[in-house]
């Protein structure tokens, strides 16, 4: 609760005498130590480079090179075309033709030619995030006409002094998975629970804990902050709210596990673009815990690992990563007592159930390759929510750019993502999570009236036209002409009554979406027997 370490979040905390490859090695930090995600239990993209920045355009090659006469590296882009922010920060001029981004104070990125600016001096900016559209210059030695020309400036002494250097073109690469999914998935998907210990306690297992060991952070948590609450400041009464904006500045303690300062995860957050609001939820700070765990608190998660029961996971979160005022003492304090005390009942509430509501899922692979959980699978591979910028971008290539990553990575994978608007394709997305699932690998990899067919004859469906008895069920199947899409239950943004998820061909990628036309249009079909559990073959 006192100790814990500083945070690396993609952040430069500090480059004194160090060249540059160590002074770019840390702007990328928090994802240098990312366990694979087959060890985390996770789905996703998986041995995929995450490279120092990601591209600022579209288009993926540097035209002109840094040299000495020629201080910047220039991308060939129509006029009008996107321009990225290829890491996060804060936006510290707009002017002259120019934006320039301060990723902390040893690393700025520096664009020029624009034909639109948006964003203003003081706005956050997330790595990936559009700044403005290009334009055209003349450059005595490097590009002319319209194209976007790139700086990286470094402190690569330590004295305080920027020097412009080159990027090199191996440094770009592809935006990583969202913060929070530490390369994988799982973390980034909707919190399942009735209430915050349990959804608490099923990320944790949804994330390569065991039971007990995410007992054991659960019980820690349900201390720390009388019982998991984000909005918790230490010394307030329990219950009593405040907000991230207005713990930024307190010494004491604030949130789920009480990081002291508050600034700990709270500015870290900011400096990635993490909106004040978004930081106070509790999708976000166990987000930031497991990239925690994964990083600069790996010895604490290490710990946590090797523990069998509630009682000494709970021992080994407090002692580990909390590090609370006395956590040196005795083992058997009352302080430990609590912990473990509320650490088993966290265990003997939760415990039965898995994060995924399908028959034959484990908790611990729930969104990943051979769960059996349909309506996970589908979560993590469906954006949460609906943009426009999810609609069709007019060319497969350029769908590709919009779906989520987990979605592009798990059609390589397992359907054909070079088919006629495969990323949009509705039946693509079903057939995709089945066979990533382990559901149903002989399911139909394209085509509504073909999957239809196999659901019908196949002796592995019950299916009705209407709604089955009893009620809908996560995971199941709404077929009819032209479209199918999946029910997955209540998911996705806050407070908009998702329930679904589908991909629309030619329309939008997958996305969350609502029940409807059961019945009229659309025929339920529900798998008789699911998988027993991960890599069970149908």
């Amino acid at each position: 609760m006192d100790n814990k370490g500083p945070l690396i979040l993609g952040g430069v905390l500090t480059v004194f005498f160090l060249p540059l490859i160590i002074a770019i090695a840390l702007i990328i930090g928090s994802l240098m130590s990312l366990p694979d995600a087959e060890a985390s239990g996770c789905g996703g993209p998986s041995g995929a480079e995450v490279k120092p920045f990601s591209w600022p355009t579209d288009e993926k090659e540097i035209d002109e090179e840094w040299s000495d006469d020629h201080k910047g590296v220039d991308f060939d882009v129509d006029e009008k075309s996107p321009v990225y922010a290829v890491d996060s920060g804060e936006v510290i001029k707009n002017a002259d033709n120019e934006i320039w981004i301060r990723h902390e104070k040893a690393v700025e990125f520096h664009y020029k030619f624009f034909h639109d600016m948006p964003v203003k001096v003081g706005d956050k900016v997330a790595r990936g995030q559009q700044i403005g559209t290009s334009g055209s210059g003349e450059e005595e030695e490097g590009a002319s006409g319209e194209h976007l020309h790139f700086e990286l400036w470094v402190d690569e002494k330590g004295d305080g002094k920027l020097v412009n250097t080159d990027p090199k073109e191996e440094s770009f690469g592809d935006t990583p998975p969202p913060a929070g999914g530490g390369g994988c998935g799982c973390g980034s998907g909707p919190l399942i629970g009735t209430d915050n210990q349990q959804k608490a306690f099923n990320f944790l297992v949804s994330n390569g804990y065991s039971k007990e060991q995410a007992a054991g952070a659960v019980g820690n948590m349900v201390v720390e902050s009388y019982g998991v609450r984000p909005l918790q400041l230490q010394d307030t009464k329990e219950g009593a709210e405040t907000t991230a904006q207005q713990a930024e500045g307190s010494s004491a303690g604030w949130g789920i596990v009480q990081w002291t300062p508050a600034s700990k995860i709270i500015s870290a957050s900011r400096r990635d673009g993490v909106p004040y609001e978004t930081i106070g939820t509790l999708e976000h700070q166990l987000n930031f815990l497991l990239k925690q765990l994964q990083t600069n608190e790996k010895p604490a998660s290490d710990q946590l690992k090797k523990t069998t029961t509630p009682e000494d996971a709970a021992y080994a979160f407090g002692h580990y990563y909390e590090r609370f005022a006395g956590h040196e003492g005795d083992p058997n304090s009352q302080n430990y007592r609590e912990r473990k005390t509320a650490a088993r009942l966290v265990f003997t509430t939760f415990s039965g159930a898995s994060p995924g509501a399908n028959p034959g899922a484990t908790a611990a692979t729930a969104c990943a390759q051979g769960s059996g959980d349909i309506a996970a699978v589908a979560k993590n591979l469906a954006w949460p929510n609906q943009r426009p910028e999810y609609n069709h971008q007019g060319s497969n290539a350029a769908d590709a750019k919009v779906a989520k990553p987990e979605f592009v990575q798990a059609m390589k994978d397992f359907n054909d993502p070079n088919g006629d608007r495969a990323y949009t394709d509705c039946g693509r997305f079903v057939a995709t999570v089945m066979h990533m699932s382990g559901a149903d690998k002989s399911f139909p990899k394209v085509s509504t009236g073909d999957q239809n067919t196999y659901m019908r004859s196949s002796g592995k469906y019950d299916f009705w036209h209407g709604e089955p008895p009893g009620g809908m069920k996560p995971g199941d199947i709404l077929n009819g002409p032209g479209h199918t899409y999946l029910y997955t239950g209540p998911w996705g943004e806050e407070g908009k009554g998702y329930n679904s998820a589908s991909g629309s061909l030619g329309d939008h990628v997958p996305y969350a979406t609502y029940l409807y036309k059961v019945g009229t249009q659309f025929t339920v079909f529900r798998l008789k027997v699911a998988p027993a559990g991960p890599d069970k073959k149908s």
